[in-house]
């Protein structure tokens, strides 16, 4: 087996250290690349099970987030909430009380851009480059280093990281200056509400009317509204497989955190508040933790409809509660 100094020279092994916090569903495939592309790798996690699984794969274990940003050259952060995000960021033991000037920061958390101009306000103050960087796409893509990043902050800070960046996203799309990345993020989790509110719906009064959710998808990948996305989420309403990629918990955040950003503007968002309304139901119902799919099973409550006992061929009325 080479030496580090061999697979170094090799371009095996990265010279930026990378400190990587919260290893969730998406991060921690996230964080896996990094090992997987040579990169010395510390990590935190609010449950330090998690962050053990991780570094029995090659990573060092750090016990707070000021640790971890004084060995990193680059620390990438993941993490839920906006409450999250500032919980590491700030304190005796938050990331930025670790990191030196110069260290570079990109947050791929969803947040809106009221706490990420915080964020980004704090970072300056320290000599920290931050950069806004929530990402979009599957636990799978997380996984595969294929997800989709969206960039805000300047852009000489994003062209100096863009090698970092690919280790985790196929592609970016640079969008302005610090807040701009995250309104965008959320004007494209709104997209996924209508799209998830559509189909569920449609879903639900074919069920009704005895139409399989297969026959729909046929009918909706045969037109020019095809996407993959109708495959992807209507497969798993079909198959009622709710395996959490994207939470319903998470949606109801991203779809709070777009009212507020709305509110802040003057800008009515009637479809998505009414949206909102099904995705708290779906919550009070204890489906918040599944994926965002199960959005299907606040709608067949509501209508008293039982879509899992509806045949998928023989185009007989679904069973009504």
């Amino acid at each position: 087996m080479r030496n580090e100094d061999e697979l170094m020279k090799a371009g095996v092994v990265k010279t930026e250290r990378i400190g990587f916090a919260g290893l969730g569903v998406m991060g921690g495939g996230m964080a896996r690349n990094f090992l997987a592309k040579g990169y010395p790798l510390t990590v935190w996690n609010r449950t330090r099970q998690v962050a053990d699984l991780v570094a029995a794969e090659g990573a060092t274990v750090a016990g707070t987030p000021r640790e971890l940003a004084a060995t990193a050259d680059v620390v990438v952060t993941s993490l839920a909430t906006p409450a999250a995000l500032e919980s590491v960021a700030y304190g005796e033991d938050g990331l930025l009380a670790g990191a030196r000037p110069g260290t570079c920061w990109i947050d791929t958390s969803t947040v809106g851009s009221v706490v990420s101009l915080n964020v980004a306000a704090a970072a300056s103050r320290r000599g920290v480059d931050y950069l806004e960087c929530p990402v979009t796409g599957s636990k799978d893509a997380a996984r595969g280093g294929t997800l989709l990043a969206m960039i805000g902050g300047r852009r000489r800070v994003y062209e100096r990281l863009e090698p970092i960046l690919a280790v985790f996203a196929q592609r970016t799309v640079y969008v302005g200056p610090h807040g701009s990345a995250s309104v965008l993020k959320l004007i494209g989790n709104t997209l996924i509400s209508f799209m998830l509110e559509g189909l569920a719906e449609g879903a639900v009064l074919g069920a009704a009317a005895g139409i399989p959710l297969e026959k729909i998808l046929e009918m909706v990948q045969a037109s020019g509204f095809a996407s993959p996305y109708w495959a992807l989420k209507g497969g798993a309403m079909a198959k009622r497989d709710f395996e959490t990629n994207f939470s319903l918990d998470l949606l109801h955040k991203d779809q709070m955190l777009m009212l507020d950003e709305a509110a802040s503007r003057h800008i009515p968002l009637p479809g998505l508040v009414a949206i909102h309304e099904v995705t708290s139901r779906a919550r009070s119902l204890g489906f918040g933790a599944e994926d965002v799919a199960a959005q299907l099973k606040a709608l067949e409550r509501v209508a008293g409809v039982d879509f899992s006992r509806t045949p998928s061929n023989n185009g007989a009325l679904a069973t009504r509660s």
